[in-house]
This record gives C-alpha cells, sequence and structure tokens, in this order.
C-alpha cells in the first residue's frame, strides 16, 4: 500500500488532520466524507475535481450510497484505538480513494471485525480499504490495510486503480460487492 505525505501536496503546509476523531459522533452511513482526509477534499477542489472524487467514492467505496456495516464497525474500532493512544494520525492520507488518514500504530493491539481479530504491531500503518480494493485482494478480509506502507506523490480515483471495474455494470458491481458480505 501507499500514502501521500500531506504536507508535500501542493508545497503547502497543512495542520495534522484525520478523518476520524475521538470526539466524531456515530457515523453517519451516508455521510460521504466518512473516510475521507480533509486535506485530499481540499486538494480535489482546488483542482476542481471535487466531483469526480465524489462519484468514485459513491461507486467504488460505498455500496448504494452508504457505508457498509464492516466500514462502519472500522470507523468505531479507530475511534477506539485513538482514545487508548494506540494508533496516532501518521500525516499521510491513502494515495487511493476516498483518501483516508493513515494511523500509525504506537502499541501493539488489535480490532474485530465480523468476529475476526486483526493483529497490528508497533510501527505499523493503518488505513481504510474501499471495498473494490478488497474485492481485487482476495487475501483482505478487513477494511482496514495494515502493514508499512511506501511514499508516492501522486492520488489515484479507486476507478483509475482498478480500470476493469469501470467497464462493469451496476449489477456486476452489485455482485461484486456481495462476495464480501460471504
Amino acid at each position: 500500500m501507499y500514502d501521500i505525505l500531506k504536507d508535500q501536496e501542493d508545497d503547502m503546509l497543512f495542520p495534522v488532520s484525520a478523518d476520524i476523531s475521538v470526539a466524531a459522533l456515530d457515523p453517519q452511513p451516508d455521510d460521504l466524507w466518512l473516510f475521507t482526509d480533509p486535506i485530499a477534499k481540499e486538494l480535489y477542489t482546488r483542482q476542481n475535481k471535487l466531483d469526480q472524487l465524489q462519484e468514485d467514492i459513491l461507486r467504488y467505496a460505498m455500496c448504494n450510497g452508504r457505508w457498509a456495516a464492516n466500514d462502519l464497525k472500522f470507523f468505531g474500532e479507530v475511534q477506539r484505538l485513538l482514545r487508548d493512544k494506540t494508533i496516532i494520525p501518521k500525516g499521510t492520507l491513502g494515495y487511493r480513494s476516498p483518501h483516508p488518514t493513515v494511523y500509525r500504530a504506537v502499541g501493539e493491539s488489535a480490532f474485530e471485525i465480523a468476529g475476526r481479530k486483526f493483529h497490528f504491531e508497533i510501527g505499523n500503518d493503518l488505513v481504510f480499504e474501499p471495498w473494490l480494493a478488497r474485492v481485487s485482494t482476495p487475501s483482505s478480509a478487513s477494511p482496514a490495510r495494515i502493514g508499512k506502507f511506501r511514499a508516492v506523490t501522486k492520488f489515484c480515483l479507486c476507478g483509475d486503480a482498478f480500470p476493469r471495474a469501470s467497464m462493469l455494470c451496476d449489477k456486476a458491481l452489485e455482485i461484486l460487492r456481495q462476495t464480501l458480505r460471504s
């Protein structure tokens, strides 16, 4: 997985921000920007490409305009890990849309989603993984990618990262989404 340093984009310095905070209320399943780092949204706005990001999130990250139950569970687990001070915002964002905040593990721990435990170690990075990326990587059973990430300098929309998906009709995309539920 790759991430992008926030302060290298457009040669501007941004304050450290995150898509998820300890103080956030319960996540709203229809909140388009739930897993988008505020800096990513600002950068797309400046490039007059926010509509492209919105369309990509709706088609390749959300399911019928809503976040899946496991995505919302991941949101809650990140809040818990932030509260426990087990993870902190790394200062980077995921290179692939919805461009979520990347978190760095400062303690060993685990989180549970759909009855499965996912462990991480000190120094690992954690980031939200959209459904299209999970379906394209059969070994990925979690809405999170865990590991050591390499830095890149360019954003990538999910539709561009997985170009064959853009050729599929809505029915075929729904069938792909259902493979995550089984």
